[in-house]
């Protein structure tokens, strides 16, 4: 399970919205983050309050192509994973130029972050090219290296635009589900699955407004990525995915490596549906991979990632 169940509740709010291509220019800046495969993921009986994500995507710049960014206080005293993802990449955006736009990334997860330290982001230029743009970042503490990271940005290119995958038939209208603030920060709501099914199917919303700049959209669905994945490997699990009290009495459970592929701007501050399906589990590693869609059924991006789960008996 990749971050906390949700702790608080909080009123409903607009619909989702996307734009069409070709993607804005660039605006604010971003924060900070990490897990690791050797350290416990977080788990819902974890108390606290949600983190505050007020300050997540402001980065200073320290040097040449350097960024510094700080993480917010998470329920359960390490960094969540999808913050260094999305401070990775935002840090990795202000080295780019604004017409090219994240169309994948590719990340490992290396240690756990501390969140009472600053973590900071050195980006490589690998390659600045007319179609793509090639980006290597290193988010490291005073522990080492903490998660690595590679993006790729395109110029925007006229073409045929198809879509194969088609929005679920068996999910509610984001407008109607009570929606909780999980430990992460973000809006949530779990859609029930049919027993034993080896799937994660989740309602989130970055919390905050992201303004019009679709690439720093691009960093919320990039921080919201890493909710579920675990979810739907413990889901493959025989023992299927626990409540939130028994998470970890049941498993130790950590992300190993991340993978998006953005297909279409879509605004992270709008409810966005994440649908998870786990491939099963050989040994202690399992891999998810699902499909992110708006609620009007646009496919706007595509998530893998492998994890370690091992049973506590």
């Amino acid at each position: 399970m990749a971050v906390p169940r949700p702790l608080t509740r909080g009123p409903q709010q607009r619909p989702p919205n996307t734009l069409p291509w070709p993607w804005g220019r660039q605006g604010r800046r971003l924060g900070a983050a990490v897990r690791s495969p050797t350290v416990p993921e977080p788990s819902a009986a974890t108390t606290g309050p949600p983190a505050d994500l007020t300050d997540v995507f402001t980065l200073e710049p320290h040097g040449p192509d350097t960024y510094v960014g700080v993480s917010p206080s998470y329920p359960w005293g390490r960094i969540y994973g999808g913050l260094v993802i999305a401070q990775g990449l935002w840090a990795a955006t202000q080295t780019v130029r604004p017409e090219h736009v994240v169309h994948s990334l590719h990340a490992y997860f290396i240690l756990g972050g501390d969140p009472g330290e600053p973590v900071r982001y050195e980006v490589d230029r690998i390659r600045n090219g007319r179609s793509f743009t090639t980006r290597l970042v290193v988010a490291r503490q005073s522990s080492g290296a903490i998660l690595n990271l590679a993006c790729s940005f395109q110029r925007f290119e006229d073409g045929v635009e198809t879509q194969s995958f088609t929005f679920p038939t068996d999910v509610p209208d984001p407008g109607s589900v009570p929606w909780t603030t999980e430990g992460s920060g973000s809006h949530r709501y779990d859609v029930p699955t049919a027993p034993h099914s080896p799937r994660s199917v989740v309602w989130s919303r970055f919390p905050l407004d992201l303004g019009q700049d679709p690439r720093l959209w691009a960093c919320g669905l990039a921080y919201m990525s890493d909710t579920n994945p675990m979810d739907a490997v413990a889901a493959s699990h025989p023992d299927g995915i626990p409540t939130s009290s028994q998470w970890d009495e049941t498993y130790m459970s950590a992300s190993l490596d991340h993978a998006m592929w953005f297909h279409r701007p879509a605004r992270a501050d709008r409810w966005l549906l994440f649908d998870m399906v786990g491939h099963g589990l050989i040994r202690t590693r399992g891999l998810a991979t699902g499909n992110v869609f708006t609620s009007d059924g646009s496919h706007v991006a595509t998530i893998a990632q492998e994890g370690l789960l091992r049973a506590l008996r």
